[in-house]
């Protein structure tokens, strides 16, 4: 009994000085943060003082968003900015959850369009709205001189159209076609007759309209498809006092062949058909009303190719997995209809290459017929060594280094000596 008395006074003794010596203690002094802070990071103090203040930041509360000593994340941030920021701005999680992403906000970019800590510009954004979205939509310097601009794109209000997070349409638009233009161009009498007499509130506007600025009145496409122009929506369309009509004369494939039979006969009878060419595909590529071309496609060549032919290339930033071959457009190559070869090749590919690689074909290793690779049994072609787009190394080869592209059939000179 005496033995264990003593033990639990030897045990509980140290306890209670700690606890005597802690309550004994002052109190730890609270850091100035801004004061620290600030006397090495001068350039944040002179951002902290501009007229847009970031809340955090105008507190001095740096540790709201920063670890003083270390963190996994670039700026010692205690998390990814996707993480961090929208830890405040909940409004913002929810356009996340959309599913049309601003390419910043979906790479977690925030810093490309806001300062962290002040600014000059409303919502802290790095310059005024239509200056910071030319920074990297170029094309938007050369619509600036088009005579026939869209009010809010004139007065470098993007965001009465766009969303600039995340949106449920097509390019980050507020709403879905009609529904956003109603929004300032209401339905009347006069705009209905405008309009030959169809709904088109309920159609999509871009079809016939350029949304930010065009060389035509009225901001209609730059080229326009020859029965539109006249008017003559009934060549095409049920007429404006239909239940339906919108409604098409008949299917697409043999409609657009009345006029366009050469191209539809090419895809009809093409040993390797476009498959969107095809059917009732033609509106896939083109727009049946008009264009900023006079093949009136839907998008500029490449960017059109791309929004089918790239699964998850440079869309999820992929980089090099679709490279432009020298800049070419893929009509350079590829028989946009349909074609006698695979792939669309307008050539086969020894004599495609040729066109351009003159040189290269005078003195290329042994191809053709009678020269097997023996890593499939096919022809030798150029395609056997070079990629066309996503090949990673040096001069479209398909490996980075050319010893290992060559051992890959010369396999009796991959021996190290």
């Amino acid at each position: 009994m005496r033995w264990s008395s003593h033990c639990t006074l030897a045990l509980v003794a140290p306890l209670v000085l700690a606890a005597l010596w802690l309550a004994a203690a002052p109190a730890s002094a609270t850091v100035d943060q801004g004061e620290v802070c600030l006397s090495c990071h001068d350039d944040v103090a002179s951002e902290i003082g501009l007229p847009v203040e970031h809340p955090p930041a105008k507190a001095a509360d740096c540790t709201s968003c920063h670890n003083p000593h270390a963190a996994r994340d670039a700026a010692l941030l205690l998390e990814r900015p996707a993480i961090l920021c929208v830890e405040c701005h909940a409004a913002i999680a929810e356009e996340l959850g959309r599913p049309v992403l601003h390419q910043p906000v979906a790479e977690g970019r925030c810093t490309e369009c806001h300062q962290p800590h002040g600014g000059s510009h409303a919502n802290l954004l790095l310059a005024p709205g239509a200056d910071l979205c030319q920074s990297c939509h170029p094309d938007v310097a050369g619509w600036q001189g088009r005579p026939s601009q869209h009010s809010p794109f004139r007065r470098g209000r993007c965001a009465d159209c766009h969303q600039p997070h995340g949106s449920r349409h097509a390019g980050l638009a507020t709403a879905s076609g009609g529904a956003m233009c109603s929004g300032c161009h209401p339905t009347s009498a006069r705009f209905r007759s405008d309009h030959g007499g169809y709904p088109v509130e309920r159609a999509d506007c871009q079809q016939c309209h350029d949304p930010h600025a065009s060389q035509q009145a009225g901001l209609l496409q730059q080229h326009a498809h020859e029965p539109f122009a006249d008017g003559d929506c009934t060549l095409c369309h049920a007429p404006s006092g239909s239940a339906a009509p919108f409604d098409l004369r008949a299917a697409q494939d043999e409609l657009c062949g009345d006029c366009h039979d050469e191209a539809v006969e090419e895809n009809r009878t093409a040993a390797f058909p476009h498959v969107a060419a095809g059917g009732s595909g033609c509106s896939a590529c083109h727009n049946p009303h008009g264009g900023q071309d006079r093949g009136l496609l839907k998008r500029e060549t490449n960017d059109l190719c791309l929004s089918c032919h790239d699964p998850g290339g440079s869309s999820a930033a992929q980089e090099g997995r679709f490279q432009t071959h020298a800049e070419l457009g893929c009509d350079s190559c590829h028989s946009p209809h349909g074609g006698e070869r695979p792939l669309l090749l307008v050539d086969q590919p020894v004599d495609l290459c040729g066109m351009c690689h003159s040189h290269q074909h005078a003195i290329t290793h042994p191809l053709g017929e009678g020269v097997l690779d023996p890593r499939n049994g096919q022809a030798m072609d150029c395609l056997s060594c070079h990629g066309l787009h996503e090949a990673g190394g040096d001069k479209y080869l398909h490996s980075d280094g050319a010893r290992a592209l060559c051992i890959g059939c010369h396999k009796d000179k991959g021996v190290l000596r």
